[in-house]
């Protein structure tokens, strides 16, 4: 008879955290089978409890499916490399969060993690994502297109309509949305005409009050917009924006027009927006496309 002390108690409880059934199934991922312990897996992913709780029999012939490395559970439509790195993820421990992950090896677990619900990991790749050098825009958007990232999308929209999209490489273009290339597109075709409007009609000069050369401030004014902004605009090499115009307008040196003038006809450009009206393009599109994303 035990003593007391070693009696079992009238009623036992399994632990829900650590109580861990010896039963481990045979998984095939492309051409790589793997032994993995089914109740770490459930316990992780939704996707994977509701696998292994469905029937293990077929009428009257019980399911062998899982048991053996003749007979292994199939995940259609993956890649081993991708899976490695959700395994490294789940089994790896510290050693695997030591240091930041090649971002390869991040896209992967994010895909896993995204279609096998596992919540922690996702949340663990993006946020790894989220600084690392490694991750060009044009990828970003994307990622944030697959998987709704929606706190990705003006970061990385404002960083590629930044330029023409000439100065974009054939293989970055070829890696953005189509629904993001037509708004790139739209927003630099909007900021190009805003910008050779700009070029082509000088602002009007705002005279100061005690101005007696009204006539020759004007000039004065109309000349050095066309030889200056104007240039700037239409640069063949240089994609000057509208606050580098305007910091040039402002440390530039107009003779034949009175101060007067000068300080009123540049304040009354800052005033008008016209020069930041680009960005306004492009925070009206990323305002879109954030709730276009919202709705899908």
């Amino acid at each position: 008879m035990l003593s007391p002390s070693r009696e079992r108690p009238a009623r036992v409880s399994q632990s829900y955290e650590h109580y861990y059934e010896d039963v481990f199934v045979i998984v095939q991922v492309g051409d790589v089978l793997y032994h993995l312990p089914a109740a770490v897996l459930a316990r992780r992913s939704q996707v994977f409890a509701t696998l292994f709780s469905l029937p293990q029999t077929s009428g009257s012939v019980w399911c062998t499916e899982g048991l053996s490395d003749n007979e292994p559970i199939i995940l259609q439509g993956h890649r081993s490399a991708d899976f490695d790195c959700l395994m490294q993820y789940l089994f790896g421990g510290p050693v695997f969060m030591e240091k930041i992950p090649a971002i390869r090896c991040l896209i992967s677990l994010l895909k896993m993690c995204d279609f096998f619900e596992i919540v922690d990991g996702r949340t663990y790749a993006i946020s790894s994502m989220e600084h690392h050098p490694d991750l060009d825009l044009a990828s970003r958007l994307l990622l944030c297109h697959q998987y709704s990232i929606v706190t990705w999308l003006g970061f990385a929209f404002r960083g590629l309509a930044a330029l023409p999209l000439h100065h974009h490489t054939e293989a970055e273009l070829g890696t953005i949305p189509m629904k993001f290339i037509h708004s790139l597109i739209a927003v630099r075709h909007w900021v190009m005409t805003h910008c050779l409007t700009l070029a082509a009609v000088p602002p009007s000069i705002v005279n100061g009050f005690n101005c007696v050369t009204p006539a020759t401030c004007g000039y004065a004014w109309e000349s050095a917009w066309k030889h200056g902004p104007s240039e700037m605009f239409r640069h063949p090499d240089v994609d000057y924006n509208g606050c580098a115009v305007l910091e040039a307008l402002e440390a530039a040196s107009i003779p034949s027009i009175c101060q007067g003038c000068l300080e009123l006809s540049i304040a009354n450009v800052k005033d008008s927006g016209s020069l930041i009206a680009e960005e306004q393009f492009v925070e009206d599109t990323v305002r879109k496309l954030t709730q276009w994303m919202g709705s899908c």
